[in-house]
Parts: structure tokens; sequence; C-alpha cells
């Protein structure tokens, strides 16, 4: 045994979970009491790091796991038995998504990429090429994953849409918003969105409706006609002004939002959009060359940056600070200690009381 690093639940009314780590296994447990009941190595016998767990996924029918090995693994969750291996990832899997049907995967990668899997070809039909730094987390509210959040390690977060594409090329990907650290944990709810990185806080920032035109200069309209007859879901209010401006249009259907055009983002290296719009009209083609998330996420101005639609969460649930460090002293009745704030406290084992000592780290030698 080693430590779990994920844990994946088919769904609501069944009596099973899943979880893996660096012991290089997956193992179902029965939720009635009843402990392990299925096991399943990954990879080869030859144990080496590169086996561990990093993302796992589970549905009814499947179970799919990837690790620093860059390889989709899939089972049979009924069977514990291997039915796919597959091949494409570049560097550690870091998240999957299994769709309700079983048929298609998406995967996160350090190789900075999204991949879209066909269970029937066992391959990859789509690389997705919209974040510029390592992928960290994944999540979809739509059960065919055509509606679908991607989160990495430079903050930044990004919602794409390729309902009624019959190519992902054709699909749109949005700048939702920008962490200050590396997102380890994305999870869409309502309106809103829910972000996790190494603070100890979690933000909850107002979603953005895809399903919507896109603020062009010189009254240029842009609209993918794939998505617009789709129902839409309207956000929550307007950011603060310092984010781009989300005009509305009044249509049959009411007032829908329309996406500013800085935040935008190439959903892959041989989409068209939105480099097209350069070749139509050079006031454009500053704009339509936007590709540095990175830079945003360093805090470097530039007038060609991608800018997120939203600048500012919603609400804020604040945490405590974590402890990272501690020493006992000799006399093993008080203990020093560091927290992420770089906070040094002196606590009394006993009478369980604390006192202030420093708020310099370099103190405390452990």
């Amino acid at each position: 045994m080693d430590y779990v690093k994920r844990v994946a639940t088919p769904g609501a009314g069944l009596d099973w979970v899943a979880s893996a780590g660096l012991d290089h296994k997956i193992r179902l447990w029965d939720l009635a009491g009843a402990g392990c009941t299925r096991e399943m190595a990954v990879g080869d016998d030859e144990k080496t790091a590169k086996r561990s767990v990093y993302a796992l996924a589970a549905t009814p029918a499947l179970i799919a796991s990837g690790g620093p090995e860059s390889i989709v693994r899939v089972w049979d969750a009924r069977t514990a038995r291997p039915v796919a291996k597959l091949v494409g990832h570049t560097d550690n899997v870091r998240d999957i998504l299994i769709a309700h049907d079983g048929d298609s995967l998406l995967t996160a990668s350090s190789d900075q990429t999204v991949k879209l899997w066909s269970m029937t070809a066992a391959r990859c039909v789509h690389t997705l090429t919209m974040h510029t730094d390592s992928v960290w987390s994944l999540c979809a509210l739509a059960p065919d994953l055509s509606v679908f959040y991607s989160a990495d390690r430079s903050g930044l977060v990004v919602k794409s849409d390729v309902r009624g594409c019959a190519d992902h090329d054709d699909g749109l990907s949005v700048a939702l918003c920008q962490e200050h650290g590396g997102v380890t944990k994305v999870v869409a709810a309502g309106d809103y969105l829910w972000t996790a990185t190494a603070s100890s806080s979690i933000n909850r920032w107002n979603d953005v409706e895809t399903a919507a035109d896109v603020e062009l200069p010189h009254d240029h309209k842009w609209q993918r006609p794939s998505i617009a007859t789709l129902p839409s879901r309207y956000p929550s209010p307007p950011p603060p002004s310092a984010s781009p401006t989300i005009t509305t249009t009044t249509t049959t259907t009411g007032t829908t939002p329309k996406l500013p055009l800085q935040s935008l983002l190439r959903i892959s290296n041989t989409a068209p959009f939105p480099y097209a719009l350069a070749a139509k009209d050079p006031d454009v083609s500053t704009l339509a060359s936007l590709r540095k998330p990175a830079e945003v996420a360093r805090g470097q101005p530039d007038d060609t940056a991608v800018v997120p639609v939203r600048s500012l969460p919603d609400f804020s649930i604040e945490g405590q600070n974590g402890l990272i460090k501690h020493h006992l002293l000799n006399d093993r009745r008080r203990v020093l200690t560091l927290d992420t704030a770089g906070e040094v406290m002196l606590w009394d084992l006993l009478q369980v009381t604390h006192s202030h000592t420093s708020s310099s780290p370099t103190g405390l030698g452990c």
C-alpha cells in the first residue's frame, strides 16, 4: 500500500468506489463494508514510479487511469479485465473524464494538451491545444462531454463548447478566469464554477454562456451556426469593469450575451477560428492572434495577451493556513510550527495553547 492519489465513483445508486495511487494498483471497494473486492495492477510487473496513478475515472461499465507513463489504461469495471491501452500523450496524464455512453474519453496532460479518445476506434480522434501549460483538471456537466472545462498550472481556466460540431476544430474555447496559482481541481455547478489551488481557499466564478455571438469591431458578426439554435443558459450578472465587456443583443429568444473576442482561444493547432478573422479584416489581426495566456499568469501586461472574461471571483470560501513544517523541542512538550502564511507558532501540547513567535520562517530549521 502507498499514498492514494485519486478516488472515483461510478455514479449514484452503485455500491462501490475505486481508488488508486503510488502503489501501481487500482482497487474497488465495497461501500457496504466488504472491503476490497477487486484489484487491478497498472502495467507489467516492473515496479517504477511511472506506474503510479494520477488520474482516475469510473462509470458502471468502465474504469480509466493515467499517470507518469503517459498511457491511458481502460478496464472493464465488472470483470477487472483490461480492455484498452491508449497511447498518445507525451507526459503525465493528470485527469480523465468518461462520457456516459462509455464511447468517449477526455484526458488532460502535462504535455499541455487535452485529448479526445474513441473507445470504438481505440485511438485519439482530436488533440486540443488551447492551453500553453500543463493541464491539471477537467470537468464536464454534459453527459457526452460536448461542453467541458479545463484548468492548467498557470491558473487559466478554459470553457470549451463543441456542441453540434462534426469536427472539434469548429468548436469554441473561452478563457473564463485566471487564478493566482495552478488549479488542482475545477468543478461546475449550475451557473457557477469552483476552483481549488494550492491555497487553502476555494473560489466561485460566474460561468459564461458559450452559445453566444462574438463581439467583433466594425459591426462584424461571427456566430457558430451549429449552436445558434441551441437553448442558452444565461450567465450570472456581468463581472467588474476590469474584465472584457460582455455586451448583449436582443433576439427573438430574448437577451443573448456576446463573448469578447480577446477572451477567445484557438481550440487546436488546425482550427480556423479565430485566425480566419485576421485574413478578412486587418483591424482584427492583433486580436485574432491572441494566444498568450501564460503571460497573463506571470503578470506581464501585453496588448495581445488573452484576457479572461472574469477578472475576479464572485465569492470565496476562506480556508485556514495549513501547517507545512513542525519541530518538537527537547522538552517533548512544546512544538514549533510553520504555516503557509509564513507564521511561526510555539505550541504547548499539554495546555493546548500557542503563542506567536515570528512571521519569518528562518528560525524553523526542520
